[in-house]
C-alpha cells in the first residue's frame, strides 16, 4: 500500500500530513520564513522526507508564493514546485488546482497554471469537509491569516477564487493569532483609565496576546518575537507595554493581562464581523461553525456570538499519529493528503473527467 502525503508550503511554515488505509497517522509542521531564503524550506524538507515510510506519493498545494523573496507570484510557484520536485524525485506528485482538480505536476505549465495552484489551500480543506457535510461555515484561523468558507448543498460556495477576489469578498482576512501586528487591530486602547494611542510600531505580535492569556499552545508558537526575545508571560507583558510607550515594570501584570484582554476582543470582533458578513448570504441558523487552525480556541466563541453550534474540525478525521500536533491545526495538509490518497485509489481519468476531488 502506498502512503500518500499531504504538503501544504506556507511562506511562514511547512505542514505536512501522512495518510495510509484511510487514516492520518503522523503530523508535521515546522517553521520555515521564506523571507530569509528557500534554504529553510529545504531543510524542513529533508527533516520530514527521513521519518516517512516507502512506497509514498505526494500531493502539494501551498501560498508561499506571495513571500516577497520571489519577484512574482508565477516565479515563486515554479520555484517552489521545482525545488519539491527536486528533493521528492523520484516520488510522484500531484498539485492541487482550482476548481477542485489533482493534476500531476509534469502535466502542468506553470506558465499558464500558476494562476490556479498560488494560495489554493483553503479549498482543499473545502472539498474535504464538503464531503462529510452538507451546510456550514468553515473558519481556519491560523497565525497569519483567516480563512472563511461557506459550504451549501454539500459544496463549497465562493466569491473569490485568488487572493484579490478573496480579500474583496470578505473570505480572506489578514487577522492571525501569532504573526499579526497589535497596531492593525486598535488605533487606542484604555489604559490607567484613559484612551491611549497605540504606537504604529511593530513592538508586538497576537501571539504576545495569547501567552498572557495562556491560550496559544506552546507547540505552536513557532513564530520569532517582535524583538527577538523569549516567549514568557513577562517577555511578552513587556512587548504589550512598548505599544503604549511603558515599559513593564509601570504597571503590575494584571494590568498587562487586560490590556491583552482588551486586543484580545478587537480581534473577536473583527472575526465575528467577518462571519457575519457571510453567513447573512444565506446559511441556515443550524449549520455550525467547523473550526481548524492554531488560532480555533477563538472560534467557540465566534460561534456562539452568532448563534449557531460549533464543530471542531479534529471530529472530521480519522487519525492515529502521536504527538501534541492535530488534524484540525493543520487542515489543508490533512484534507490533501486524504484526498490524493483517495485520488489514486479510484483513478487519475476518474478525477480528471470529475474536474474535482474524489
Amino acid at each position: 500500500m502506498t502512503a500518500t502525503v499531504g504538503w501544504d508550503i506556507g511562506g511562514a511554515h511547512l505542514k505536512a500530513a501522512l495518510a495510509e488505509g484511510g487514516e492520518l497517522t503522523a503530523l508535521f509542521q515546522i517553521s520555515t520564513p521564506l523571507w530569509q531564503g528557500v534554504d529553510r524550506l529545504v531543510g524542513a524538507l529533508e527533516e520530514i522526507l527521513e521519518q516517512l515510510p516507502s512506497p509514498r506519493c505526494h500531493a502539494v498545494t501551498m501560498t508561499g508564493e506571495l513571500c516577497d523573496r520571489f519577484p512574482s507570484r508565477r516565479e515563486g510557484v515554479a520555484e517552489i514546485l521545482s525545488l519539491f520536485q527536486t528533493k521528492v524525485a523520484p516520488d510522484p506528485v500531484v498539485v492541487f488546482r482550482l476548481p477542485g482538480r489533482l493534476v500531476p505536476l509534469e502535466r502542468l505549465s506553470l506558465q499558464q497554471a500558476w494562476p490556479v495552484i498560488a494560495s489554493a489551500n483553503w479549498l482543499v480543506s473545502g472539498w474535504y469537509l464538503a464531503g462529510r457535510l452538507e451546510e456550514a461555515l468553515f473558519v481556519d484561523l491560523g497565525s497569519t491569516t483567516t480563512d472563511l468558507l461557506p459550504i451549501r448543498e454539500g459544496r463549497p460556495s465562493f466569491r473569490g477564487s485568488d487572493d484579490l477576489s478573496r480579500l474583496a469578498s470578505g473570505e480572506l482576512l489578514y487577522l492571525g493569532v501569532s504573526r499579526t501586528p497589535l497596531a492593525t487591530l486598535a488605533d487606542r486602547v484604555p489604559f490607567g483609565g484613559e484612551w491611549v494611542p497605540v504606537m504604529n510600531e511593530l513592538f508586538a505580535t497576537t501571539a504576545d496576546l495569547f501567552r498572557i492569556t495562556r491560550e496559544l499552545a506552546a507547540h505552536l508558537d513557532q513564530d520569532p518575537t517582535a524583538d527577538g526575545g523569549p516567549k514568557d508571560r513577562p517577555a511578552s507583558a513587556r512587548r504589550l507595554a512598548r505599544m503604549v510607550g511603558r515599559d513593564l515594570e509601570m504597571a503590575t501584570l494584571e494590568a498587562w493581562e487586560l490590556l491583552a484582554r482588551f486586543w484580545r476582543e478587537r480581534l473577536l470582533q473583527k472575526l465575528t464581523e467577518g462571519c457575519f458578513r457571510l453567513v447573512t448570504g444565506g446559511i441556515s441558523g443550524k449549520a455550525p461553525l467547523v473550526g481548524a487552525g492554531s488560532g480555533r480556541f477563538l472560534l467557540p466563541e465566534v460561534a456562539r456570538r452568532l448563534g449557531r453550534p460549533y464543530l471542531d474540525a479534529n471530529e472530521l478525521f480519522r487519525w492515529r499519529g502521536e504527538g501534541e500536533l492535530t488534524p484540525a491545526d493543520l487542515m489543508p495538509a490533512c484534507a490533501l493528503a486524504l484526498l490524493a490518497s483517495e485520488w489514486n485509489r479510484v483513478g487519475m481519468n476518474r478525477s480528471q473527467e470529475s474536474g474535482e476531488p474524489p
